[in-house]
């Protein structure tokens, strides 16, 4: 929540050359509600069920930047799915970045219950070793934002070079009998 994950992936994906699609904006297509009113009406659990779905849709596209909300990666089964069929990327903010950039806009339901900043370091108490699991960690901070995309597309290389390294080395040892 404040990242930038939107406004980092639309420059993400105009680099690489794909679509960009966020998942908030997504379910509130799919509902008909925005994210505050689902929440309000429905409650959380009602929210996640319907993010899990609508994620599950944008994942089984073609390739894609997707945005997800802060508590999607949360949610074990929707992790599980985004690990196994994507490549995973937090943008790791600040704490004080995030409640400065936050502040801009009441439109945060979580952030609504209370002093925003206090609730952000609870946030990140919590979902900070969750997010941990992605396969890919990029520091944001006040700098521009194309930084950050660059610094992505450098650790998405990195990445898929390794990966497809230990591909190779699996396909050598079932080869030679290893």
């Amino acid at each position: 929540m404040g990242s930038g994950k939107t406004t980092v992936g639309i420059r993400l994906a105009r680099k690489l050359g794909v679509t960009f699609a966020d998942s908030d904006a997504e379910i509130e297509i799919a509902a008909n509600y925005s994210v505050r009113e689902i929440f309000e009406k429905f409650g959380e659990e009602d929210f996640r069920n319907g993010e899990r779905k609508v994620i599950c849709r944008l994942i089984s596209d073609r390739p894609a930047v997707l945005g997800t909300g802060g508590g999607a990666f949360m949610d074990r089964e929707t992790r599980e799915r985004l690990k196994e069929r994507t490549i995973t990327i937090w943008l790791k903010a600040d704490i004080n970045h995030l409640v400065e950039r936050t502040s801009r806009r009441d439109t945060r339901p979580l952030l609504r219950q209370g002093n925003p900043g206090e609730i952000l370091r609870q946030l990140a108490e919590t979902r900070y070793p969750i997010y941990g699991q992605a396969a890919i960690i990029v520091e944001t901070g006040a700098g521009p934002h194309e930084k950050v995309v660059n610094n992505i597309i450098w650790k998405l290389n990195q990445y898929l070079a390794a990966e497809t390294a230990q591909e190779r080395k699996k396909q050598h040892n079932q080869c030679s009998g290893k």
